[in-house]
């Protein structure tokens, strides 16, 4: 983003309502600065309004809530995520091998980030049938924070809504380019898990139904 649509978005933002003349700093061309003015009302970013004022519009309001207020740049925040803890009759759980990074080759429960305007139970419906073509009735257990690091490196941080149930419907779906859906018993014999699903696992366990949990953990690949 050029620097002049940085400077008007940073001023809206401390500013809002604010006049053409409040606006363009003065040693900038008028020319110039229309351009990149009509830039951010073309990408929806700013509006004017009836008053001829200019302010940023819901997408712009979205937008900025994601900077650094102090450095006007893209903030990286930790991902909103839920987690599906599915077991059958076997006493089996359903994990999700993954065939793409940052968990390369490793088993885990199924997850997928939550989409704006989502409800997390809806999230996590949509998840479940995108990763494994299932349905079932989901229940939020509780939600734990999870930081994992690789070698003294920060890998994921993850705020993961954790879901259980018991009874699912479908066919599991075939391996797919993103990963491959499994029944296994935890924990496994074969291959590697994912920091955290053994402890997501023990929280279940401990936990009744009903009775919501909550636990933050630091691990290590």
């Amino acid at each position: 983003m050029h620097i002049l649509e940085k400077q008007i978005l940073a001023r809206l933002t401390f500013n809002p309502g604010l006049k053409y003349s409040e606006i363009k700093p003065r040693e900038v061309e008028g020319n110039l600065f229309t351009y990149h003015l009509n830039l951010l009302i073309k990408q929806g970013l700013v509006t004017k309004t009836s008053e001829h004022l200019y302010d940023l519009s819901a997408r712009g309001r979205r937008y900025v809530d994601k900077l650094s207020l102090k450095h006007f740049r893209p903030r990286v925040q930790p991902k909103i995520v839920t987690l599906i803890v599915c077991k059958n009759a076997k006493g089996e759980y359903l994990l999700y091998k993954r065939h793409h990074q940052p968990f390369y080759g490793m088993c885990g429960f199924p997850y997928g980030k939550t989409h704006l305007g989502e409800t997390l139970t809806t999230a996590a419906t949509r998840e479940l049938m995108e990763k494994t073509d299932l349905v079932a009735r989901l229940t939020h257990r509780g939600d734990v924070y999870l930081v994992i690091n690789d070698q003294g490196e920060l890998l994921a941080h993850m705020l993961c809504h954790i879901f259980t149930t018991s009874h699912l419907s479908g066919t599991l779906r075939p391996q797919t380019i993103m990963g491959k859906c499994f029944w296994s018993k935890l924990p496994i014999t074969s291959g590697r898990l994912m920091p955290g699903v053994m402890e997501i696992y023990q929280l279940i366990r401990k936990n009744r139904p009903g009775q919501k949990f909550w636990a933050e953990y630091r691990l290590d690949m």
